[in-house]
């Protein structure tokens, strides 16, 4: 089954340990959770060249990211993600994977049925280049016009080496809203004066300068 979103996306970069004070600095600004917090693990795809990243560090406006996700330890509902972003705007298309996954053998077993599931497509040059988790909290606003993720205690590993792990000394809060609600948004960030400032972030790119630094991905 696929799902499609489009929706704008606002970022915000604070140092480690900041997730507790910005939770409640949101519900204070009437927000309120959605649902429990989880853990997001993501393994990211790329071309043998990173075309995808490099599209990123190089400021290219019309860009894609590829991943395969789940949540927590449910290797069991696992989902293909493919986003689209042109400028702040992102357009995120959603396969759903129902596959049998050995925990034991989870990367090899993933991309033996990506390869499979893919291999007429045009990902089919794609291969796994590194796995990034973090544990996320989930707001929305009181007229559900606008969502906010906080995300940290993030880690990522190569997965070419695996038992290596590096922890991000970060902080990611994240607005989400469709288009529409644009000026609802300048409006509500003007009105509360949020002393924040919009950073360009992506996890995707910062875990691969990182490993790429480390000797971790060549």
């Amino acid at each position: 089954m696929e799902q499609s979103d489009l929706r704008v996306e606002r970022k915000f970069v604070f140092g480690k340990f900041y997730e507790n004070e910005l939770y409640k600095f949101l519900l204070l600004n009437n927000f309120k959770k959605t649902f429990e917090k989880r853990e997001v693990n993501s393994i990211y795809l790329d071309t043998y060249n990173f075309d995808n990243a490099l599209d990123n560090i190089n400021g290219v406006s019309n860009r894609k990211k590829l991943r395969i996700r789940w949540y927590n330890d449910d290797l069991d509902n696992l989902s293909f993600e493919l986003k689209k972003k042109n400028k702040f705007c992102v357009l995120k298309k959603i396969n759903t994977i129902k596959t049998k996954i050995d925990k034991k053998n989870y990367i090899s077993e993933l991309y033996a049925e990506f390869k499979n599931k893919y291999k007429n497509k045009q990902v089919s040059n794609y291969n796994f280049v590194l796995l990034i988790s973090y544990k996320r909290n989930y707001l929305i606003s009181n007229n559900k016009k606008i969502r906010a993720t906080i995300d940290y205690d993030i880690k990522i590993k190569s997965i070419n080496r695996e038992k290596i792990i590096i922890n991000q000394n970060e902080t990611i809060l994240e607005f989400k809203f469709p288009p529409k609600n644009e000026k609802y948004f300048r409006e509500f960030f003007s009105e509360k004066k949020f002393n924040f400032r919009v950073q360009k972030y992506s996890k995707y790119v910062k875990a691969f300068s990182v490993l790429q630094n480390n000797g971790l991905i060549k």
